[in-house]
């Protein structure tokens, strides 16, 4: 028997290993079980410690319900182990493992340093009973390893890593695997109660869920109408959150239930119009900094363990507000780009990526508090939180990440709103004690206080921010040096 692991890759479309399990076996004369079954561990404890949003969890279950009746319809039987925490994983797949005759497992692989450290004790459980595992790559389109400097080191600048990354996906096109087709007459969603169970004790509102739409159908269905309505406008409307000018499929990619191999060949097919070819190449350009993100994470184990990517940034002496913190958290800084983007992410679950660089930057270098707070509060609300992409787009914008522009760049909140909200729509909309002041009114309400009197004013001045900042990296990295 064959048994595929789900993890976050809860989809039937190119599923390499499903598609693996389902060719690689064969149903002898007579028998009346299944090729494969289909296996997936909740580990809502491991949620808990990882801090991910309740949306997001609702977003997991739903698709997963969903993915339990696709696979019945194909004659799959789905099983869900309630397991609370990754420690409990191996334990639990060994046990289901020998209960139903498991000779094969098949997985694709996960990079953080927690979850490698649970497969590791799953491989050696496993083949303590004789089951072979087979590993995929389908979460990436370059495996993390597969690229290497010149002195055999791991990437560190994306402009080099994006030049080798473009030149593998062009020799290692991704394969589309089909999706499987029916294999016997009916299978059963064994795990339908325990997700039914666990989402009666989310606590998500109505409000939120409403927005979203889970599940690899809709997926699909989302990719279809940014490839026609969106794609051959990307690079010239992504960076402004009035318009629909990105994907939205973020929290498709972080859960699975669309394939980044299906993304990218989506968009090269797209590169043979010459009206689409810009766009593309911008949106390719995205899914390669996914890649690279993950490959820092798989390579370099301290940014899983809360630390900064550039070790000397671990001696930044951060303050310690609780005020400024909760003012940024709650939308109320006093700068309306920021607040309004803070204000999206509460209520939606969601942020566009041009905010999160602005909001992280401001939190890092104008409020001066530690970017790991932020981090953290970005995946208690988001639906897409993935820890790669979270953890590198924080570093970067800390400057303590990858980033090869040095620590004195500082976004000027003001001037980020007037260069991407020009009208001040977004602003108005999550903003709305803003609505009355016109479109260079709204980006610096202090000017005109009678026109908002019920938005605070700047909790920090904008002004010196870079000069702090410098002084602070020197004199971390001094200090570094002295001791290294």
């Amino acid at each position: 028997m064959n048994l595929v692991w789900y993890r976050n890759d809860l989809r039937v479309a190119a599923h390499s290993p499903l598609h693996a399990a389902l060719t690689e076996s064969s149903i002898s004369a007579g028998e009346t079980r299944p090729q494969a079954l289909a296996v997936y561990c909740l580990c809502q404890g491991q949620w808990d410690r990882h801090q991910v949003a309740p949306l997001r969890r609702w977003y997991v279950l739903e698709s997963l319900r969903e993915l339990g009746e696709s696979l019945a319809n194909r004659g799959i039987d789905l099983h869900v182990l309630d397991v609370d925490t990754f420690e409990k994983v191996p334990e639990a797949l060994a046990e289901f493992a020998q209960s139903q005759g498991v000779t094969h497992l098949y997985c694709n692989r996960e990079y953080p340093l927690n979850e490698k450290q649970r497969d590791t004790l799953v491989a050696e459980r496993l083949r303590e009973q004789g089951i072979i595992l087979r590993g995929f790559d389908d979460g990436v389109l370059v495996p993390p390893a597969a690229l290497r400097t010149g002195k055999g080191t791991p990437y560190t600048v994306f402009g080099a890593y994006k030049k080798r990354w473009d030149v593998w996906t062009a020799d290692h096109h991704p394969a589309m695997t089909p999706v499987p087709s029916q294999c016997r007459a009916e299978g059963t969603f064994m795990g339908a109660k325990v997700v039914a169970k666990a989402l009666e004790m989310l606590d998500v509102p109505e409000a939120l869920t409403q927005q979203w739409a889970p599940g690899e159908e809709a997926a699909w269905q989302q990719l279809d109408q940014f490839m026609e309505r969106s794609l051959a406008d990307y690079r010239r409307n992504r960076d402004f959150p009035d318009l629909s000018g990105t994907s939205g499929l973020s929290v498709a990619l972080s859960a699975g239930t669309l394939s980044v191999a299906s993304c990218f060949r989506a968009a090269t097919q797209a590169m043979a119009d010459a009206g689409s070819r810009d766009g593309a190449a911008c949106w390719i350009d995205e899914l390669a900094w996914r890649d690279f993100y993950r490959q820092i994470m798989a390579q370099f184990p301290r940014v899983s363990r809360g630390q900064g990517f550039r070790p000397e940034t671990d001696l930044l002496e951060w303050k310690n507000d609780d005020e400024l913190f909760a003012a940024w958290c709650e939308g109320r800084t006093g700068y309306p780009l920021v607040d309004a983007a803070m204000r999206q992410l509460v209520a939606t679950g969601w942020m566009h990526n041009r905010l999160r660089m602005v909001t992280a930057m401001f939190l890092s270098k104008h409020l001066w508090l530690d970017w790991r707070r932020g981090e953290a509060f970005f995946m208690t609300h988001l639906i897409d939180g993935d820890f790669a992409a979270n953890n590198g787009g924080w570093q970067w914008s800390a400057s303590s990440g990858t980033d090869a522009v040095p620590y004195f760049r500082v976004f000027n909140p003001v001037r980020q709103g007037q260069r991407f909200d020009s009208e001040g729509r977004f602003i108005a909309h999550w903003v709305p004690q803003l609505r009355d002041l016109d479109s260079k009114q709204i980006h610096e309400p202090w000017k005109q206080p009678l026109l908002a009197r019920d938005y605070p004013p700047p909790v920090v001045p904008h002004a010196g921010v870079r000069e702090r900042v410098t002084v602070a990296f020197k004199a971390a990295k001094s200090r570094f040096d002295k001791t290294s």
